[in-house]
């Protein structure tokens, strides 16, 4: 009998060490994520606050601390922005405009209790059908909070961890500027055929 209870006893105990974690993809009492400068599109202004017009999706890894480019979207963790499309009439306080809230707790397909790494990233998806990395190429406004810790909960817990809970803080979004090795490159580049032109 204490073979059997025992048994039973390591059997729940793995079962909830690999039990799915979940969370509120909610962010409700920050002050809004606003579009910054420059801006594409450009007839969205510095200051607005992004509306149903934008997506935005939680990147994470497992463990705490976390470097971003290991970071990997979470398809179960993609939503959009309350309120009508970005306009200067939107905001916290008038459409829920630069927040976000879920009706249930998400599914993040790590362990229950792990502290794990977490961000969210915001892009102009007038559509919602294309991705953050996409978005950044084409050159339309794009932004990203800072890494978070955030600990998934079990499916029956009354309540989850939010990005509220985990204490992000607001950012704005913009038209992506190229690293200075970018110019750089460019640079060697037209170098060069100026240099063969010349030899020619």
């Amino acid at each position: 009998m204490k073979k059997t209870i025992l048994l039973l006893g390591l059997a729940m105990a793995s079962l909830s060490t690999f039990a799915q974690g979940y969370i509120d993809l909610s962010w409700t009492g920050g002050s809004g994520i606003t579009v910054g400068s420059p801006s594409n599109p450009s007839s969205q202004h510095q200051g607005w606050f992004t509306g149903s017009d934008y997506s935005l999706q939680a990147y994470m890894a497992s463990g705490t601390g976390q470097a971003e480019s290991s970071l990997s979207p979470i398809a179960s963790l993609r939503t959009t922005f309350l309120g009508g499309p970005t306009s200067a009439t939107g905001g916290p306080t008038t459409d829920g405009a630069g927040l976000f809230a879920s009706a249930t707790f998400a599914n993040t397909g790590f362990a229950v209790g792990a502290a794990d790494t977490i961000q969210i990233r915001v892009w102009y998806d007038p559509n919602h059908n294309t991705t953050y990395d996409q978005a950044f190429a084409l050159g339309l406004n794009t932004g990203k909070s800072g890494l978070l810790t955030i600990t998934p909960a079990d499916q029956t817990s009354p309540s989850a961890p939010s990005l509220d809970t985990a204490g992000m803080q607001a950012f704005s979004v913009s038209t992506p500027v190229p690293e200075p090795s970018t110019f750089a490159l460019a640079g060697l580049g037209a170098a060069a055929m100026l240099i063969f032109r010349r030899r020619k």
